[in-house]
């Protein structure tokens, strides 16, 4: 048989080596293919090998495919050539980021916040904090300092800010001392107890 070409297995037409990773591969068949490229040769196309090297990547890109290939390749080899075969490489095929589920999480998500909004109550005002801040509505005790009420109470001031312990307040406020002793408290008196509304 000495006419006879010897057909090459999938690995031979690439190129590459039977342990190649997945990047060698992908990297052995673009190689091939640019080189079978019309552009790229200065005689004609040779369509049985452009079909040649597209079967090779079909079947070798595809982890599944491949340890199947490669199963019928160890089959095929005599017994001394099973001894010095490589070891094939389990190939696993880049990971996916999940955009699709990322995207409909975000928007079931979005939807059952404002379902859940537009059929709440409103809460009702909690009690104070007892933590000062600009706009707390305060009374003052007898020693002189001011401690938080709720706004829909009667109350005695509204802080305008608050300011170190060394600081002075503006001429239409009144220095008071927070009672949790915090700092002090420009506060805004007003003219009688009142409830805002």
């Amino acid at each position: 048989m000495a006419g006879s070409k010897k057909s090459l297995n999938h690995y031979e037409v690439l190129g590459a080596r039977p342990d190649a990773n997945y990047a060698t591969l992908r990297s052995a068949y673009r190689k091939k293919m640019r080189a079978l490229h019309p552009d790229a040769q200065s005689s004609q196309v040779n369509p049985e090998e452009i079909s040649a090297v597209s079967a090779a990547w079909e079947v070798l890109s595809r982890s599944d495919r491949r340890r199947d290939y490669d199963k019928t390749l160890t089959i095929g080899l005599g017994a001394s050539d099973v001894q010095t075969a490589p070891t094939p490489m389990q190939v696993f095929e880049p990971a996916r980021f999940p955009w699709k589920f990322v995207l409909l999480f975000i928007v079931c998500g979005s939807l059952v916040v404002l379902v859940l909004s537009l059929f709440s109550s409103p809460q009702p005002p909690g009690a104070p904090d007892n933590v000062l801040q600009g706009g707390s509505c305060v009374n003052i005790d007898a020693g002189g300092d001011a401690f938080e009420v709720n706004c829909d109470q009667p109350h005695m001031a509204v802080v305008e800010r608050l300011v170190p312990f060394d600081a002075v307040c503006p001429m239409d406020t009144e220095l008071h001392r927070d009672r949790q002793g915090m700092g002090n408290a420009c506060v805004r008196l007003v003219n009688e107890m009142m409830v805002s509304p």
